[in-house]
């Protein structure tokens, strides 16, 4: 699984040298902020206890709306999303990824 997931957004993974023997990766995915609580809850059920979580600005050529600001309309595709980062043991992140999926499925 090298390929991005979607998921209203993407998740990736890469490989993670802990430097201390243990084989880990690092889970990344943007996702809309509708999706953070349920994510929250169902990672901290897996068992993740820390996460980075960073506001973020994507482009989404199939997401476009009409916004208005200062009485001017304007379309625009870039929306608002929450990019989170954690650490998982090998073994552990293709149910983690699945679990994710799932949830951004619904």
């Amino acid at each position: 699984m090298t390929a991005p997931l979607h998921l209203g957004g993407t998740i990736g993974y890469h490989s993670m040298d802990s430097g201390g023997g243990a084989d880990a990766k690092l889970i990344t995915l943007v996702l809309p902020p509708s999706l953070f609580d349920e994510i929250k809850r169902a990672l901290a059920t897996f068992g993740v206890r820390r996460m980075v979580v960073t506001q973020v600005y994507r482009v989404d050529d199939r997401d476009n709306r009409v916004e208005s600001y200062r009485g001017r309309r304007f379309e625009s595709d870039v929306s608002s999303g929450l990019r989170i980062e954690l650490l998982a043991r090998t073994e552990d992140v293709t149910d983690l990824v699945r679990l994710i999926d799932r949830i951004g499925a619904n």
